[in-house]
């Protein structure tokens, strides 16, 4: 796991620290912005999400499965960019028809309840492009084990670049449609930095190579492509269908109230993406020599470590909930449980660990498109359901539930097909350590400062799960770091 483990760190600190500037960012926006206007920026990024999934026309996982078949930087790497780049342009022109058809219905059934989303339902587009080119270049670097880039880039200088613009904002020197365009060009701006940074790297190689590919590749190739504009596009939906459901529904203002609660239980998620970048193209090349015992190792490192630091950070988040609460404006207050319903979802994606990046990458990827349609119709059915009486907490149950039962669903078929069975005693550790180490959190008296009861609720919770983990050697590849790091204060446990 030796590129694994070192480009994941990186990932992970990029991630972290973008994650950080991520929160201040959060708070800010909460204090410096209307509902509606934090609504509007959220619901643009989700439009755009689900735009830029169909637009890529499935070559991004493309990218991941069959770059190991024509790596080769000598020769270009057969001219596999250009047709990565010529295809991604076409996608993006059909989804700008498509839009073109849509726009009148996007804003007759948003005027009423969503009328900031309809002013900048323009910028749809040109963040729709440039998040299309930047999967496209994110996933090639990844290909070419080269994941660090897109965690630099996204997670981390667009991060500062947009609390740059919250500061212009803040000290009255630009108003709302100034920062609306600013926050936009922030967001195009990592899609540049990857292809200056593809150049420099001497990657851009976009002359076609006649006569490499073969007619049995090309098959595969295209059949991969159309099951993945399915299943992205699919699980675009899966993703984002919630904000989109909310601003229909109840309006840009809960968006706006949904979008920053979000915001805490996606902050589980972080790890897990790190690991994704680096081990989509290393379960590729094992799965390209049928090293299946390679795959079961990861998979079964993965669940282990990402449960025991989703469980850190949730028990973290829980027992601070009230202290989060307070650092938000008061008509954030719905966003409460819509934290913690979310966060329980996303810790049960931790503990599932690759699933999804080995189906992905395995004979049997055309069971994650049926997978995710199936999670289309529960999630779009919940949330019917469900945000008419609970509000925007309905619409954080039916993304939990969703994202559960899709999870159980890649569960079975791993076990079934592979025998791959990720789990043992030590799952069982971590839960119990998460357990015990969230009820002094949750029972230590308020100390009356903010800022010091965040500090020590969070010491005694996180260094009581840190204690008991390596106690009971619960994640052993954690452990092992943890350890070393601790050495180097000449502390050993």
């Amino acid at each position: 796991m030796g590129i694994i483990e070192k480009q994941a760190t990186k990932n992970a600190i990029y991630s972290y620290l973008g994650a950080a500037l991520g929160f201040i960012t959060v708070m800010w926006l909460s204090h410096l912005l209307s509902t509606a206007e934090n609504g509007v920026v959220r619901i643009l990024i989700s439009y755009t999400a689900l735009m830029a999934q169909f637009a890529n026309l499935g070559f991004v996982a493309v990218t991941i499965r069959f770059f190991p078949y024509f790596r080769n930087k000598d020769k270009g790497h057969h001219g596999f960019l250009f047709y990565a780049v010529i295809i991604s342009l076409i996608g993006f022109l059909l989804c700008w028809i498509i839009f073109f058809f849509l726009k009148p219905y996007l804003i007759s059934s948003n005027e009423a309840k969503s009328p900031l989303f309809v002013t900048y339902l323009f910028y749809l587009m040109p963040l729709t492009f440039f998040t299309v080119f930047f999967n496209i270049f994110d996933s090639y670097l990844r290909a070419c084990y080269s994941s660090v880039a897109g965690s630099l880039t996204k997670e981390f200088l667009q991060r500062i670049l947009i609390l740059l613009v919250l500061c212009l904002y803040f000290f009255g020197l630009i108003n709302f449609p100034a920062f609306m365009f600013l926050y936009i060009l922030f967001t195009c701006l990592p899609t540049l930095m990857l292809l200056f940074y593809i150049v420099k790297q001497g990657e851009w190689h976009i002359r076609p190579v006649r006569g490499f590919m073969s007619k049995s590749l090309r098959k595969e190739m295209i059949k991969l492509s159309l099951y993945s504009i399915l299943t992205g596009g699919a699980g675009a939906i899966v993703l984002n269908i919630d904000a989109v459901m909310v601003t229909q529904m109840l309006g840009e203002k809960k968006t706006g109230i949904y979008g920053i609660a979000f915001y805490f239980g996606a902050i589980l998620l972080i790890p897990a993406r790190s690991i994704y970048r680096i081990t989509s193209s290393i379960v590729a090349e094992h799965f390209k020599v049928s090293r299946f015992g390679e795959i079961h190792k990861l998979y079964k490192q993965s669940c282990n470590s990402q449960l025991a630091i989703g469980m850190l950070l949730y028990i973290g988040i829980w027992s601070n909930i009230d202290n989060i609460m307070q650092l938000l404006p008061p008509e954030y207050g719905p966003g409460k449980n819509v934290i913690l319903i979310l966060g329980a979802g996303y810790l049960v994606e931790m503990a599932t660990g690759i699933n999804q990046v080995i189906i992905s990458n395995s004979t049997y990827y055309k069971y994650d498109t049926y997978f995710v349609f199936i999670l289309v119709g529960i999630i779009v059915l919940m949330n019917y359901i469900f945000i008419p009486i609970y509000g925007i907490i309905g619409s954080a149950i039916a993304t939990a539930i969703t994202v559960t039962i899709g999870n159980f669903m890649r569960y079975l078929l791993l076990y079934i097909k592979y025998q791959m069975q990720p789990y043992n005693m030590n799952t069982l550790k971590i839960l119990f350590v998460g357990i015990v180490s969230l009820l002094p959190g949750l029972f230590i008296p308020y100390l009356h400062n903010l800022y010091l009861d965040i500090a020590v609720r969070s010491s005694i919770v996180g260094g009581i799960f840190i204690l008991l983990t390596l106690k009971l050697e619960a994640a052993p590849e954690l452990n092992q770091k943890i350890r070393k790091n601790l050495r180097r204060f000449s502390i050993e446990i």
